[in-house]
């Protein structure tokens, strides 16, 4: 199978997790910009974090917009499979004709050598493609989860803000918390009142040339 599910999913919470990453460095890179905060006075006490916990998963499962991109992604995913199966069908076939020829000795040494080239071509440019079109369907993912972070990180801080969270967890890297402490649900209200639907880029599989043609280029197909 070409790309899982469960694969398309690891890519879409990896992404999440990475913006949740960029929260903080966002965050981190205001606050150098806007110049050093002001230190307590001496001798006061500094005052305590307020700690906010978000399910990157549950952001996944039940946001629109990330529903939006999962659901699109099946399509491409599904429709490269139907091309490999059809692919790997005619492989299959020449590979049966090949040993049966073999067996049988129905063709002279130099035309089975020259066919048995061929076939092992064939197979080669099956993975080449194979590559091409898991390149080209990560590259589209990325893409459409980009939208989906930008909106997570804006839903995450505009929460935050509204009670006073300074610093913001993953839920997987917590052991043990108060579950009101949990933000998640109204990040993903958020979300849902901002961005509904993300268009998924249709992946643009780029043709490569076998090895040792000239120039060891990539072209794109027409």
């Amino acid at each position: 199978m070409f790309i899982r599910k469960s694969g398309i999913r690891g890519l879409v919470a990896g992404g999440l997790c990475c913006a949740l990453l960029l929260f903080h460095a966002a965050s981190a890179d205001a606050q150098e910009k806007a110049g050093p905060a002001p230190g307590p006075a001496p001798g006061a006490a500094v005052p305590p974090p307020v700690i906010g916990v978000v399910d990157v998963d549950q952001i996944l499962q039940e946001s629109a917009a990330a529903k939006s991109v999962r659901s699109q992604a099946d399509k491409y995913q599904q429709t490269f499979q139907q091309e490999i199966s059809k692919e790997e069908a005619t492989l299959r076939a020449t590979q049966q004709e090949l040993e049966a020829e073999q067996q049988h000795r129905t063709l002279t040494q130099e035309a089975f050598a020259e066919k048995a080239r061929a076939f092992e071509a064939s197979a080669a440019d099956f993975q080449r493609k194979g590559m091409a079109r898991r390149r080209a369907f990560d590259k589209s993912v990325s893409a459409a989860m980009g939208q989906v972070q930008k909106a997570m990180l804006e839903a995450s801080q505009q929460v935050a803000q509204a009670h006073g969270v300074t610093v913001l967890l993953p839920r997987n890297q917590v052991l043990l918390f108060d579950d009101k402490m949990n933000i998640t649900k109204e990040i993903v209200a958020v979300m849902d009142k901002k961005l509904t639907h993300v268009d998924f880029p249709p992946p643009k599989v780029e043709a490569e040339m076998a090895p040792g043609a000239q120039g060891g280029n990539t072209k794109k197909k027409p």
